[in-house]
């Protein structure tokens, strides 16, 4: 008899099925779960796997001391949940040939081992021993998620038996599970045309085909193979988006065409180009399509320096470029999953699209729509407790309670002691995603904390350099400061990267100007702001009229101004503190207030 804690697939493939895993663009996981992972395979193949548990691996691999508690920190849960993506991920793109598939199953962190072509080949059936089979069901020190679940049914009642069946019964009980994955796994391969998994997208699936080269030089430097791969990258870098691996778009069945390409993976965008170059410049074409139907959503044409010694930062920028075009909120496919959305019924609504509401409501601040986002993202957190953006949209959403009254005292007394612990488990959730920092500085924002405020955004940008909504938010409120040399840098990159987003971050160079006196150019800016369910749209408006001496196109903007807060005058200068506005702004806009005819009383400013 086998030993009891040493696996049936031989170590030394399951070492080199790992070292596949590491090398391939495919497996996104980050450096410490890569960690992670090779930690629990290695503590199994030395038959340690009983000792895999939630403390230990804490101390060995995530760094931390005797005294972890897994009830108040669940790094291991979170992080297993992560790598589990991760693997999912490698397997339905560059791992899907892989002959040995490593596996954690939930319910716990030891991995197991599966032969892919076991049932072809009828040998060596049983891929796992018996001491790979899933405990019983973990109490909440070792739970594979954050939520309580339950196991797999199979799992539960193969934990169960193994303690007591014969060890014939036992490999028969595992033939039979390995032997029905191995088939599913077939299935859905056999029906990748069709499926490709879909149920475990959680936004659009977007497949990047190979970008043709047009001339010699262009094929001689390589740099479809590498400008592909830089754009997948780029793209992988957006968790709400399924993104099929470079070997996917490099290695393509042959005679197929981009279009079969996409409809045989069940794509729902293809993104695909041309690259071309002239003795001193690259230009590359790209184009985005709806998969399932071929109509055109977008296209662009980038150029750049053509340098052979920088040619990798040059693809990496021109990568860059498409990417914020198309991935980032308010980008091309924003703009085409968001038509009609709006008038659906949230009920319905998939997680992504809960968050693509919020997007749609956070761009104009639009009080009809605020109760639908709040209701669907509070069902998200509970259905998708996983996805982190869900968590920092609410977030936002709670400290729109505070910032524009939306829907006040219907979250209790202190909408942002409800919203920190949600932008805070974001953050956690997901590291390297920017919303949770944005919604950190907000409400750190909004509780005084200015300094605390600033420092969440950098540490977003630390993560995430060159997101445009967190240029955004740091540089408008940098500028409410009064600190423009600071502010406006910022805010100039983010509308460079991000052109369509909310165009109330204008109101930084809005700011600007009419401080320096260039009434004019504060009106052009104002005039780019179209949030019209927002005051600071209409203050703007009345106090660069009433400046320029324009005293009916002032009296109509104030007019807009009391219907949605009928007392104002009185609280101007209240409100204008509570977002640490700069006291010399607040009087600047005071005075503009007043010389449009509002009453604004004394208050020591």
């Amino acid at each position: 008899m086998p030993d009891a804690l040493s696996p049936v697939v031989p170590a030394g493939a399951i070492r080199e099925a790992l070292q596949r895993i590491f090398a391939s663009a495919d497996f996104d996981a980050s450096e410490r779960n890569r960690r992670f992972l090779r930690h629990v395979v290695e503590e199994t193949l030395a038959g340690r796997a009983d000792r895999i548990k939630g403390y230990s691996v804490a101390m060995a691999v995530f760094d931390r001391d005797a005294s972890f508690d897994p009830q108040l920190d669940p790094i291991v849960r979170i992080e297993a949940s992560r790598l589990r993506r991760s693997l999912d991920h490698y397997y339905l793109t560059g791992g899907q040939a892989d002959a040995i598939r490593v596996i954690i199953p939930k319910g716990g962190y030891v991995p197991t081992f599966t032969a892919r072509e076991a049932a072809d080949r009828m040998i060596d059936l049983p891929s796992v021993s018996p001491a790979m089979l899933p405990p019983d069901p973990p109490g909440p020190a070792d739970g594979a998620s954050i939520v309580p679940s339950h196991p797999p049914p199979m799992q539960g009642r193969l934990g169960r038996l193994h303690r007591w069946l014969p060890w014939h019964g036992i490999l028969i009980l595992v033939a039979v599970v390995v032997v029905f994955a191995v088939w599913r796994s077939g299935a859905l391969q056999r029906s990748h045309d069709g499926q490709a998994e879909t149920t475990r997208r959680q936004g659009p699936a977007v497949v990047v085909a190979a970008l043709e080269e047009s001339d010699a030089e262009a094929t001689r430097l390589h740099l479809g193979p590498g400008l592909t791969r830089e754009i997948i990258a780029a793209l992988s870098r957006y968790k709400n988006l399924f993104v099929f691996g470079t070997d996917t778009s490099l290695q393509p069945v042959p005679g197929s065409s981009a279009d079969a390409l996409a409809r045989r993976l069940s794509a729902d965008y293809l993104l695909s180009g041309s690259i071309s170059t002239t003795p001193n410049r690259i230009r590359l074409l790209v184009s985005l399509v709806d998969a399932k139907t071929g109509r055109h959503l977008w296209s662009q044409s980038y150029e750049s320096p053509l340098i052979p010694a920088r040619i990798v930062d040059t693809q990496a920028e021109i990568a860059r470029r498409v990417v914020d075009s198309v991935a980032q909120p308010y980008g091309a496919i924003y703009d085409d999953r968001i038509t009609g959305l709006t008038g659906g019924v949230p009920e319905q609504f998939s997680s992504y699209e809960c968050v693509l509401l919020f997007y749609a409501y956070w761009r104009r601040t639009e009080r009809a729509l605020y109760p639908s986002v709040r209701g669907c993202l509070e069902r998200t957190i509970v259905d998708d407790p996983d996805y982190a953006d869900a968590w920092a949209a609410l977030a936002l959403v709670y400290a729109d309670q505070v910032r524009f009254g939306m829907q006040p005292g219907s979250i209790g007394p202190d909408p942002l002691g409800r919203a920190l612990p949600l932008a805070q488990r974001a953050v956690m959730l997901a590291p390297d995603a920017p919303l949770g920092y944005q919604a950190q500085h907000l409400v750190f924002w909004l509780r005084h904390d200015v300094e605390q405020s600033f420092a969440a955004a950098r540490a977003g940008l630390e993560r995430t350099p060159g997101n445009a909504e967190l240029l955004a938010d740091l540089g408008g409120r940098l500028c409410l400061r009064g600190r423009f040399d600071d502010g406006l840098p910022l805010l100039t990159e983010a509308f460079a990267r991000n052109p369509g987003q909310p165009t109330i971050y204008r109101l930084g160079f809005f700011l600007a100007h009419y401080m320096g006196g260039r009434y004019e150019d504060a009106l052009t800016e104002a005039s780019k702001i179209d949030q019209r369910d927002n005051r600071f749209t209409h203050i703007v408006h009345t106090i660069a009229y009433a400046q320029l001496g324009r005293k009916n196109e002032a009296a109509a903007q104030l007019d807009l101004l009391l219907q949605l807060n009928p007392d104002y005058g009185s609280q101007v200068v209240t409100d204008l503190q509570d977002r640490n506005v700069s006291p010399a702004i607040i009087r600047a806009v005071v005075d503009g207030l007043r010389k449009a005819g509002l009453n604004v009383p004394n208050a020591g400013i």
